[in-house]
């Protein structure tokens, strides 16, 4: 009996040390080899298309977004072929462990915040004013902090973000299309929000140059 219990101890031991020992997932290479870097670029922060910028988000939002468009809970594109934007994704999510989804979405955190994507013509400051005014009156800063930079926990920053990017989400939570997570919060607020003021609250917000951290 006594040999069994010092055997069992010596095994429990041995398992410990390894798993102690067992390196960090690489985030970094996770986010290339699973095939993130094709839409959202290097560093998160050369995103293609309407794809959104990743760099210096929150942690824990990243996370939780892939962990839904993993589970089909949040979609995007609603058309003839059904929710492309996302299904893309959701087909790679199930090559990609919740753990390994952590590793991607710390790495993506601590990266440089991407640079501001000049719109062309260039928005000048009434322009900017009448977005700012649309902004704080929608009621966003109530969630996102004042110019998109300071969010709740597990909010998305949405200062210095593509343009493209956000008219297309604020339409997709307007248009009851996105649903997953703290949308909801957002829907009676984004329900009041017309093509017009979306626009201006895009260009706003999309040429707000995030701080360094």
């Amino acid at each position: 009996m006594l040999r069994t219990l010092v055997g069992l101890a010596a095994v429990t031991l041995i398992s410990s040390a390894a798993l102690a020992e067992e390196p960090a997932l690489d985030g970094k290479a996770l986010f290339a080899t699973k095939s993130c870097v094709a839409c959202h670029g290097r560093g998160g922060a050369k995103a293609i298309q309407v794809f959104p910028d990743l760099a210096g988000q929150d942690s824990k939002y990243l996370l939780e977004q892939m962990e839904a468009i993993a589970k089909g809970d949040r979609v995007s594109g609603n058309d003839a072929r059904g929710y492309p934007r996302t299904q893309g994704m959701k087909d790679i999510m199930h090559l990609v462990s919740t753990a390994e989804r952590a590793a991607i979405a710390d790495y993506l955190a601590k990266e440089p915040a991407p640079k501001i994507r000049p719109i062309d013509p260039p928005i000048d400051d009434a322009r900017k004013a009448e977005g700012k005014d649309a902004y704080v009156k929608g009621g966003c800063q109530t969630c996102h902090g004042a110019d998109g930079l300071k969010p709740l926990a597990a909010h998305p920053l949405l200062g210095g973000m593509k343009r493209e990017y956000l008219v297309l989400q604020m339409t997709e939570i307007r248009d009851g299309i996105r649903q997953n997570g703290k949308v909801k919060t957002m829907l009676p607020f984004a329900k009041k929000l017309d093509d017009a003021k979306i626009a201006a609250i895009a260009d706003y917000l999309s040429q707000i140059e995030r701080p360094a951290k």
